[in-house]
């Protein structure tokens, strides 16, 4: 068939990594026709490295339709108006069929106003879902992520990376920021 333009075109511009959104992807055109076609490297004819976030951020944003329980997030599709369930393990699952080098665990991402006990539930579930994702991730091809959550709240995010750093993830990434904080304090986080 026909050769896909995308690597091409992205290393003409100077991308040296890639992210591709698994949410999205999940929809539209589907985990299973991406590995039908050889995962994402063979889908988009890109060699360099390709990163996925695990959906949460998405969900994240469609406060209005997702209801977050311990075991999941349930939502509304943006596409069909169908219901579905994000689990850890659908994460994972996802992620690895679309064939990423690097992955991201499943987190909660609070909002910038949210209480210090929803951020403290937030950290909490997090961190759950982080074992489940280790637990359940079965790759060793990808290089899966720990997130760490807690808003600004310096505490927060020394508890949520400690308990992460306890999981002994290859990486972490900072997560729930850029999600209407201040300017100075998304960066005083950092």
């Amino acid at each position: 068939g026909p050769v896909p333009l995308a690597g091409l075109i992205l290393s003409e511009l100077g991308a040296r990594i890639v992210l591709a959104n698994t949410y999205h992807l999940f929809f539209r055109p589907g985990a299973a026709i991406v590995a039908a076609h050889g995962g994402l490297h063979g889908f988009m004819g890109w060699d360099g490295p390709i990163l996925t976030d695990s959906g949460g951020f998405q969900v994240f944003s469609l406060a209005q339709t997702r209801e977050i329980r311990d075991e999941g997030v349930e939502f509304t599709s943006v596409y069909d108006g169908s219901r579905h369930l994000f689990t850890p393990e659908r994460a994972m699952a996802v992620q690895q069929e679309l064939g990423a080098d690097i992955v991201m665990c499943l987190d909660q991402c609070a909002s910038a106003s949210a209480s210090r006990e929803e951020l403290t539930e937030a950290v909490e579930r997090t961190t759950r879902w982080a074992e489940t994702c280790r637990r359940t991730h079965s790759r060793p091809d990808q290089l899966l992520l720990g997130i760490v959550q807690g808003g600004v709240d310096p505490s927060l995010r020394r508890r949520s990376a400690a308990q992460l750093l306890a999981l002994d993830f290859p990486a972490y990434a900072i997560g729930g920021l850029t999600v209407g904080e201040r300017r100075d304090q998304m960066l005083q986080t950092v």
